[in-house]
């Protein structure tokens, strides 16, 4: 690539997953339909994309790496980005994330994917059609760089909001979900994430995920997830939803998906669980495959949740939810 200084900055949203993961899978919606229901928030993938003066691959990350070619990057994301934009030398990647960018259950791979995606596209002079394409580009670059998962983490840093995502067959549908800004405040007054502090690699937990596809058990525990989606969506969109009630239907899937997937929880899980649901909780679930990252947790009143808050600190980290309405987009460019 010549020296012309070219440098893009994008940013992509993370995403909290309510309910209806498991069904976005390709292995199950290519049968029956699947549903989640899910918001990006306000923390964030950051990737800078700009040519190198030298002739050399340098990628930012937890470490500084630099190479001679794009396919010694032991960073698999930003590998299997660049060469498949053909930005084999002479380029540098910075990536740096608001959580840790993998592990945490809050769809920082996509994301990551996805800036990576749209800066990559910029960069060989093209331009990205809309949400849609992004969303499939990053699903190709996932599965080049060998995860395994659903498909429902692209779509939503793609289009960004409060959305019901529907899978059938090879269709994936987008609906925006407009909230009175009365509720909007409330649920994200009562809800909070808490981590772990457990950061997990989720291809083992889907590997075991996609094996089980197909077995009366799974599509049974599976088609009832599908059922609190829509029922989370129903409940959300009334008049006057009750956010005691979504934080229900999410503690009974967070029960249901403990059963599909044992590898989902572990008993230091099982022990925080027991103590936000001690102290003010209505309903919690581990948020992505499991295993660890980021409990999504909604309390019984406003006044609950600032005391868990105090409870749990400094033992663990507990932060506010706020949505984001956008999706990945470019900060800024020289070009």
């Amino acid at each position: 690539m010549l020296y012309d200084r070219r440098f893009v900055q994008i940013r992509a949203p993370l995403r909290l997953s309510f309910v209806g993961g498991g069904t976005d899978f390709p292995e199950y919606f290519a049968r029956k339909a699947g549903l989640v229901v899910s918001s990006t928030i306000d923390s964030f993938v950051y990737v800078a994309l700009k040519d190198m003066f030298d002739t050399n691959v340098r990628v930012h990350h937890s470490t500084i790496e630099t190479e001679p070619i794009a396919s010694r990057i032991s960073h698999a994301y930003a590998r299997t980005a660049l060469e498949h934009f053909g930005l084999f030398k002479g380029i540098e990647a910075v990536i740096v994330s608001d959580v840790m960018a993998t592990g945490s259950g809050l769809g920082a791979s996509s994301a990551l994917l996805s800036a990576l995606a749209m800066g990559g596209t910029l960069l060989r002079g093209g331009r990205v059609a809309g949400p849609e394409a992004l969303a499939r580009l990053t699903l190709l670059l996932e599965r080049k760089a060998a995860t395994v998962g659903g498909w429902q983490d692209q779509y939503a840093v793609a289009y960004g909001g409060l959305n019901v995502i529907a899978f059938s067959g090879d269709q994936v549908t987008v609906r925006r979900l407009a909230l009175s800004e009365a509720i909007r405040t409330e649920l994200e007054a009562r809800t909070l994430q808490v981590f772990t502090y457990l950061a997990r690699q989720s291809n083992p937990i889907q590997s075991e995920m996609v094996a089980g596809f197909g077995s009366e058990r799974r599509d049974d525990a599976l088609d009832r997830l599908y059922k609190m989606a829509t029922s989370f969506e129903q409940e959300l969109c009334c008049p006057h939803p009750d956010v005691s009630v979504l934080g229900r239907v999410i503690d009974e899937a967070w029960q249901l998906k403990k059963e599909i997937s044992p590898l989902s929880t572990n008993p230091y899980i099982d022990q925080l669980y027991d103590l936000l649901r001690a102290n003010g909780i209505v309903g919690a679930k581990l948020t992505g495959a499991g295993g660890g990252g980021f409990f999504l947790a909604i309390a019984e009143s406003v006044a609950a949740k600032k005391s868990l808050m105090h409870k749990l600190f400094p033992n663990y980290i507990a932060m506010d939810v706020r949505f984001h309405d956008r999706g990945t987009e470019v900060l800024w460019t020289n070009f």
